[in-house]
């Protein structure tokens, strides 16, 4: 009796081990019979269409986004060109206009070029010190990007915080 159990035992574990093979075959029908097809298209388009100023807008920002950003170079929310004196410096070194940025901070965490985070705070977002939640007109940015309620950080500097109270960087 104690042998047909062992028997037993080693038969189910064996037909596991076969199922669990079997399920984790890879399944060549997993991806669309037309993906390969649409991406061949694509690229075709793209490579015909070279005096289609969408393709080079895209070629210019492929550029862009490998490198530091410069005065010449497109904001990449407006499209403008952006001047010297005219360009806002993220964290992750890329630009835009300081007004684009003023608007951009309120929508999206990260940068439209490399997708790093460059804005951790946005409204909704819950304040660090009272932990309410944040709203556009009463946000205060601090130099790491870190958001809270002016009031609060009003309350919080006055009680002799002098440190980002979320990353605790120095606030300058």
């Amino acid at each position: 009796m104690v042998y047909m159990n062992i028997v037993l035992g080693l038969g189910v574990v064996v037909a596991a081990a076969a199922a669990a093979i079997w399920f984790n075959w890879p399944n060549y029908q997993q991806t669309a019979p037309h993906h390969n097809h649409r991406r061949n298209r694509r690229e075709e388009e793209d490579e015909g269409d070279s005096h289609d100023p969408d393709s080079k807008l895209r070629s210019h920002f492929g550029q862009q986004q490998m490198r530091r950003s410069r005065p010449g170079d497109k904001c990449p929310v407006c499209l403008d060109e952006m001047l010297q004196g005219d360009l806002h410096m993220m964290q992750c070194s890329h630009a835009m206009h300081p007004t684009c940025f003023n608007e951009f901070r309120y929508l999206r965490r990260s940068c439209p070029l490399c997708r790093k985070i460059v804005n951790p705070s946005l409204p909704g977002d819950d304040c660090p010190i009272c932990l309410d939640p944040l709203t556009k007109n009463d946000m205060r940015f601090l130099s790491c990007k870190h958001a809270q309620h002016n009031q609060c950080l009003a309350q919080y500097r006055y009680s002799g915080g002098k440190a980002c109270p979320i990353c605790r960087e120095p606030d300058v």
